[in-house]
């Protein structure tokens, strides 16, 4: 858990610790995410007989683990209504890289332009991923792309006020400066 004391600038510090962690057990962390809230990453064993210990020792280094998520495991597919859901509301616990994948599975199912907004959202959430791995000249770029097809779409969608959410992306691209933000929140948030 993360209660933001460490910020995505030290993403390298964290997995050198992470990675010294777990070395001795033949594993490796990758993909390595910061948020406000979390640290996410990606651990990667040759073999799941090693994975208490890996998880052990990556607690004493970095802190209680709150999720742990097979990667290597096909999910069921989801109904568009649920995966909307389960996106948003993943989108807004800063958990971006599995709303990204949440909100793939609508997309996947939707057609015209909720399709296009969908896709508007997920590149929000790809670009925040970015923003958790310090990749600040990806993160505008991405978030450029997702305001641009969002823009074209100025109405309210899944309780996400598309005007406000367009505006909220243009101060972010006009000042350089990214920020976590949640969708579902009151418009007084976006």
């Amino acid at each position: 858990m993360n209660r933001g004391e460490v910020l995505s600038a030290d993403r390298k510090q964290l997995v050198k610790s992470a990675y010294e962690a777990v070395r001795s057990f033949g594993a490796d962390v990758g993909n390595l995410r910061v948020s406000n809230t979390a640290i996410e990453f990606d651990l990667l064993l040759d073999s799941e007989d090693k994975l208490g210990d890996s998880l052990k020792a990556i607690e004493s280094k970095i802190g209680p683990l709150l999720t742990l998520r097979k990667l290597d495991v096909q999910s069921p597919p989801i109904e568009k209504t649920e995966a909307i859901r389960l996106g948003l509301g993943l989108f807004d616990e800063e958990r971006y890289w599995e709303s990204h994948e949440a909100l793939e599975s609508a997309w996947k199912q939707a057609e015209g332009d909720e399709k296009e907004i969908l896709q508007g959202l997920i590149l929000i959430a790809a670009s925040l991923v970015h923003w958790q791995k310090n990749e600040m000249q990806v993160t505008l770029s991405v978030m450029e792309r997702a305001r641009d097809k969002l823009m074209r779409h100025q109405t309210e969608y899944s309780g996400i006020d598309l005007v406000a959410l367009t505006n909220r992306l243009d101060g972010i691209l006009n000042a350089n400066e990214p920020i976590f933000f949640k969708l579902k929140a009151s418009n007084n948030n976006l």
